[in-house]
């Protein structure tokens, strides 16, 4: 645990005279930002705060969530991460909430399905009605997990597709149901998260001006597109001798160098000292060109680009039967790192998927009315898009835990796997020691079982890095390496959420790792609204309460 590390990116400054202007304000006529210049000093605010607030119990808390902080947490095992998310403060959703999948089956009419936040989280947490045991509920994980969810590019305004990772379900929570002018509704806790016109914000940051992050499927098929290449992708180009058409060259962005004058009606012994590019030919769908076999033979070839590109960059020798797929949906985009090879099925619902997704984005519209509810059941899912937001109701919503991939941090495991660096730089195993659990559980962790396990890491690091240099991806060779791998991740609180992740986490019989981090997290709690943790140190740190 001595690699652990909690830093601070952002804070709100002077936090605790934010939550005596918001607890001013509550009971006050005048506009209190005018009175600034009068306001008590940091620390007295915070002795206000105290004594008229915590310390009375007064029950009015909502001031206490203004404040904000964001935590950067390193080198933690992935179990940290498990337990973290499993207790987040108020991001939820209703269980009526519809989330919106993609028909995998080429066969039905329907582009699209929907089913509800709670089916799919009864459905991941016990298994099917008629089953309900722990061998069908990870079954249906697996399920779930295969299946296209629709998240948004919020800097393209495009709909992509990701994967839901995890969901939750998070228990009774106070609600409130978000009514648009276009009809849409969806009900969800204060803390949830929505993409906006002012960007990402909470559902208790909503102002007059607030417009939520509507989602259009119109279904129209687009057509292929000519790509425009940035600067650095031309003088990165690569370029090589075409297979089997002597003085022809193609390069990695898909591009076709010709060394025969006259459009390729010369000879060999007339080839150019340098090649011209040719130009473009169009059908329907599809760039392609025409290949000379030289004056000689008079024959003349028409071949598509994405298979020149491919088979002259990526052989497969006997697996020519693969079709070649656009991985953006866009046929005229021939870049090497468009195209892969594929199925026919692989390939035909590429086409749909992205003809479907490209041609869909979000648009913004009006709150009519925002309304409380009531208590209920809430959940919530993960998915691993980078953005980690998914389709709900048909508007924009925010997972509340950034996690990093571990798709994009390979290169440690690969470092240990090489010898290059210590197992434990990317692996966590517990200290040598004596341990108990909540169940009853004692045991002895010895070091030559430690030994044992290190050992276990490694070997599992070099498959990893095997698995790699065969062309597996990250996702699918991850699956393969220890679950308490190290990650970094980031994290956001309000003043009070802070305090409710204290009281779950930072107690005795909680995860040992876990009161770690909440240990790294005190001191800077501490230095950002002092007054208030020392309150909460004397009263309620460590007793397993629900902060106010």
């Amino acid at each position: 645990m001595d690699k652990f590390r909690v830093e601070v990116i952002a804070k709100t400054p002077n936090p605790q005279q934010v939550i005596y202007a918001a607890l001013h304000q509550d009971y006050s006529e005048g506009f209190v930002f005018d009175e600034g210049d009068n306001w008590p000093s940091e620390a007295k605010c915070g002795e206000i705060i105290v004594k008229r607030l915590l310390a009375g119990d007064r029950g009015h808390y909502g001031c206490i969530e203004h404040p904000q902080i964001t935590f950067n947490c390193g080198f933690f095992p992935h179990s940290v991460m498990q337990q973290a998310r499993t207790h987040r403060i108020g991001c939820c959703l209703s269980g009526n909430t519809k989330v919106r999948f993609v028909n995998s089956s080429l066969f039905k009419g329907e582009e699209y399905y929907e089913e509800t936040i709670e089916k799919l989280a009864h459905l991941w947490h016990y298994g099917r009605k008629n089953m309900q045991t722990s061998k069908d509920a990870k079954y249906m994980q697996e399920s779930i997990c295969k299946r296209t969810i629709l998240t948004l590019d919020t800097k393209t305004n495009q709909i992509v597709s990701s994967k839901i990772t995890n969901i939750y379900i998070n228990g009774e929570k106070e609600t409130y149901t978000i009514k648009t002018v276009s009809g849409k509704e969806i009900r969800a806790t204060l803390e949830h998260q929505f993409w906006t016109n002012q960007g990402w914000k909470r559902l208790k940051e909503f102002n007059n001006s607030t417009q939520l992050s509507e989602v259009e499927f119109t279904g129209n098929k687009i057509s292929p597109q000519e790509i425009n290449f940035l600067e650095k992708e031309i003088f990165d180009e690569k370029w090589i001798p075409v297979i089997n058409y002597e003085g022809y060259e193609v390069s990695s962005l898909g591009c076709l160098g010709s060394y025969f004058p006259k459009g390729g009606r010369g000879n060999y012994s007339q080839l150019l000292s340098n090649p011209q590019i040719k130009k473009l030919n169009k059908s329907k769908n599809y760039l392609f060109t025409s290949l000379s076999h030289g004056i000689d033979s008079g024959k003349v070839s028409q071949v598509n680009r994405h298979r020149l590109v491919m088979e002259n960059f990526k052989q497969l020798g006997e697996d020519e039967q693969f079709e070649v797929r656009h991985l953006n949906g866009n046929n005229f985009h021939n870049r090497l790192e468009n195209i892969v090879w594929g199925s026919s099925r692989e390939n035909k619902i590429d086409n749909i998927n992205n003809n479907i997704f490209s041609c869909n984005g979000g648009v913004f519209v009006g709150i009519e009315s925002i309304e409380k509810f009531g208590k209920e059941i809430t959940y919530d899912i993960e998915v691993e898009h980078p953005e980690h937001n998914f389709i709900a109701n048909g508007l924009v919503v925010h997972n509340s835990f950034d996690v990093q991939s571990y798709r994009f941090c390979s290169g440690k495991v690969i470092a240990v796997a090489e010898g290059k660096t210590d197992i434990e730089t990317a692996f966590y195993l517990r200290p040598v020691g004596e341990y108990s659990d909540r169940q009853g559980k004692k045991y002895y962790y010895s070091a030559e079982q430690r030994e044992e396990d290190l050992q276990w890491c490694l070997e599992a690091a070099k498959k990893y890095k095997i698995d790699l240099e065969l062309g597996m991806s990250e996702e699918h060779a991850r699956g393969k390496i220890p679950f308490d791998y190290r990650q970094h991740f980031v994290v956001s609180f309000n003043c009070r959420s802070l305090l409710h992740f204290l009281d779950l986490r930072f107690k005795k019989n909680a995860q040992l790792e876990i009161q770690k981090l909440c240990e790294l997290m005190w001191p800077h709690v501490q230095d950002w609204v002092p007054n208030i943790a020392d309150w909460y140190e004397k009263n309620r740190l460590g007793k397993g309460k629900l902060a106010p």
